[in-house]
């Protein structure tokens, strides 16, 4: 019995340094997460700046050629706008899963934990 319960003991000391790295794991996706939101705040920013910026260049530029220059800035940069949220959604969906999968294990090592503790106490 005491060869068990050790096993036991040990197995649950185990489980908790796994929930351990595990909820370590789940607050820095969290922390990547807020970081993605600041990015995607700047990113919205910036995009309004550049806007604002081609609006304001719109209203000086006279002629063919300085139309043609603004319209291949503004498709420039929408080409830019497009490019960096597609890269900013990639990452929010591999943090979100990353999270999803640090939720789960966390889940599955604290059911483990349950039914070692329901053993040991028998």
């Amino acid at each position: 019995m005491d060869s068990a319960h050790s096993q036991l003991e040990q197995q649950l000391q185990q489980i908790k340094k796994a929930k351990i790295t595990a909820e370590t794991d789940v607050d820095q996706t969290r922390r990547k997460q807020n970081e993605q939101d600041w990015l995607e705040e700047d990113s919205d920013q910036l995009t309004q700046e550049k806007r604002m910026l081609l609006d304001f260049l719109r209203s000086g530029w006279q002629g063919e050629e300085a139309s043609g220059f603004h319209r291949y800035l503004e498709e420039q940069q929408h080409e830019e706008s497009v490019a960096w949220k597609k890269d900013l959604q990639d990452k929010r969906t591999d943090l979100d899963k990353e999270l999803q999968e640090n939720k789960n294990r966390l889940h599955a090592l604290g059911t483990k934990q349950a039914t070692l503790q329901k053993e040991w106490s028998k």
